[in-house]
């Protein structure tokens, strides 16, 4: 069978099992506040679960239920997130806390962080114990993006390693528990390390959206990351940019309308937001020889176009 169409098979598997544990909790906390803890959005860490999977040949109701605990888990970190950064919407709509307050919000995290656990209990006891470590490490990346929230004294390598935690823990951890569960000869650090890099790549990419995006194609509004005191990869080319430092710095330090316009310019004439991209590109030529390596080949193949189309999305 084709790799694309057992991927479209498992990813309605995944969407109705997300859908099985919303009508579970909707009768005992509501079917409007259920709705949210598994709301499915891109469904980009699924995909590239079920990918992974299939290129190291794991049985599909494993690789499902690793797909389901991502997506909760992820889904988790976004309520908790929204209600940190005051967002309002997500994917469109208004988030929980926007319409029920901070404190729903966070039960609802909660509440998906549960529903991930009980997701990896049916992969195996050691899946449940490291995504115990996993969401260890993301909270340990929130809490280091947090600490330098308003700081503009930021290394490229500090930003690695707060994405490396905060945004790279599912995947890795996606990609260790697969190895455990793969029939298959490979080089058992491939899957964990691959998704360290996936996540940063989709963490930059993501930071280069929240100038570049619209809020139609975003889901929320552009510039968060600006209005929020948080340093992202093309602020920090900015800073080590000596031509440039000193109107970025002027922009950091406002709250004006135009600076959100004023910065997208600055980046473009001094080809920030392009040299960001570049970074995304090197790590995505990196992993790809890693993902050539992988078992099962026609898996790996689409993978690898997996990979290369999350470096090119615009959404």
């Amino acid at each position: 069978m084709p790799a694309i169409e057992t991927l479209d098979g498992s990813l309605d598997r995944v969407r109705k099992g997300l859908e099985r544990r919303v009508a579970a909790l909707g009768g005992r906390v509501g079917d409007h506040l259920a709705a949210y803890v598994g709301q499915p959005g891109k469904m980009l860490r699924a995909r590239y679960t079920l990918l992974l999977g299939l290129a190291l040949d794991v049985r599909p109701e494993v690789s499902e239920a690793v797909a389901r605990s991502v997506e909760l888990t992820h889904n988790a970190s976004l309520l908790h997130d929204d209600c940190i950064d005051e967002g309002l919407t997500r994917r469109g709509v208004p988030t929980p806390n926007a319409l029920f307050g901070d404190r729903t919000g966070i039960l609802l995290g909660d509440l998906a962080f549960t529903q991930g656990m009980a997701e990896a209990a049916l992969v195996s006891g050691e899946a449940v114990r490291s995504l115990v470590e996993a969401v260890h490490e993301m909270t340990v990346g929130e809490l280091q993006e947090e600490f330098l929230k308003g700081s503009l004294n930021v290394s490229v390598e500090g930003y690695y390693g707060v994405a490396a935690r905060k945004t790279s823990a599912l995947f890795e951890w996606a990609g260790r528990t697969l190895s455990d569960h793969s029939p298959l000869e490979h080089r058992r650090d491939d899957p964990p390390r691959l998704g360290v890099a996936a996540g940063i790549l989709l963490q930059i990419v993501d930071d280069i959206h929240d100038f570049t995006l619209s809020e139609a194609l975003a889901g929320k509004p552009p510039g968060q990351d600006l209005h929020n005191g948080r340093l992202t990869l093309p602020g920090i080319l900015a800073m080590d940019d000596e031509a440039s430092r000193e109107r970025w710095i002027r922009l950091w330090g406002s709250r004006e309308p135009e600076a959100l316009t004023k910065a997208q310019a600055l980046f473009s004439e001094r080809g920030h937001l392009e040299a960001a991209r570049g970074e995304a590109r090197r790590i995505m030529d990196a992993v790809l020889p890693w993902v050539d390596a992988l078992p099962a080949k026609e898996g790996a193949a689409e993978l690898r176009a997996f990979v290369t189309a999350m470096f090119r999305r615009e959404f």
